[in-house]
C-alpha cells in the first residue's frame, strides 16, 4: 500500500500538461519503456504495480486533469488472480469509460486486452493456472463487446502473446510479466494505435 501511495502521490505532483497520451495500468503498464518505444510522442505512464481495477477506477480523477488525447486502458489480470469476477472487472471497466466519456469529450479511449499468463509459472501459483486463464478469454470477450457498445477502440494484443491457451514463455520472465521481446511485440501492436 505505501508503494501505491508513493507513485499514486509522484504522479499527482507532476506537470498537469494537457494532450498527452496517457497508458494506466499495472505493473505491465509501469515497466514499459514507452517513452523508449515511441519517441517524440508526449507519453505518460500512469502504471503501478499490484493495481487492480478497483484502485484504477479509483484514481481517475488524476488521469481526467490531465486531458488527454489519448487514454490506454490495461488492467484485470491482478483481479483475476486475487479471485475477483469477471462481472466486478467489467463493471469496473463499464465506470471507467462512463467517466472518462463524460468527462474528457475529446479523449481517445482504447481498451486493452487482458494478456495471459503461464499455467504453472511456480512464483505464482495463485495467478498462473488454467482457471484464471480460462477467466482472461471471457473477460476479453465481455470488454471487445463493452468497446464496441461505448463506440471505443479494443486493442486485441492477446492473440500475439498466447501459445496453447497460455502465455508464450518466449514472452515472459517469470509467468505474468514480460520481458524485452514481449514488451517489443506489445509495441509492434500498438504501434498505428499511438502513433496515428
Amino acid at each position: 500500500m505505501t508503494y501505491w501511495l508513493n507513485r499514486q502521490e509522484l504522479f499527482e505532483s507532476l506537470p498537469k500538461d494537457s494532450h498527452s497520451i496517457v497508458f494506466l495500468g499495472n505493473s505491465l503498464t509501469q515497466n514499459f519503456e514507452l517513452s523508449e518505444f515511441f519517441p517524440g510522442l508526449r507519453i505518460k505512464n500512469r502504471g503501478i504495480n499490484g493495481d487492480v481495477s478497483a484502485a484504477i477506477l479509483g484514481r481517475i480523477n488524476s488521469v481526467i486533469e490531465l486531458h488527454p488525447s489519448k487514454i490506454f486502458i490495461e488492467m484485470g489480470i491482478n483481479d483475476l488472480g486475487t479471485g475477483v469476477s469477471n462481472d466486478s472487472i467489467l463493471k469496473n471497466y463499464r465506470s471507467l469509460v462512463d467517466i472518462l466519456q463524460r468527462e474528457c469529450k475529446s479523449t481517445k479511449i482504447f481498451i486493452q486486452s487482458t494478456f495471459p499468463v503461464e499455467n504453472s509459472a511456480p512464483r505464482y501459483p495463485t495467478f498462473c493456472n488454467e482457471r484464471v486463464n480460462a477467466q482472461v478469454v471471457k473477460l476479453n470477450t465481455s470488454l471487445e463487446e463493452l468497446a464496441r457498445e461505448k463506440k471505443i477502440t479494443f486493442v486485441n494484443v492477446y492473440p500475439q502473446l498466447e501459445l496453447t491457451g497460455q502465455l508464450n514463455a518466449k514472452y515472459s520472465v517469470d509467468g505474468i510479466h514480460l520481458n524485452g521481446a514481449g514488451y517489443v511485440l506489445w509495441a509492434n501492436v500498438l504501434k498505428p494505435f499511438v502513433e496515428r
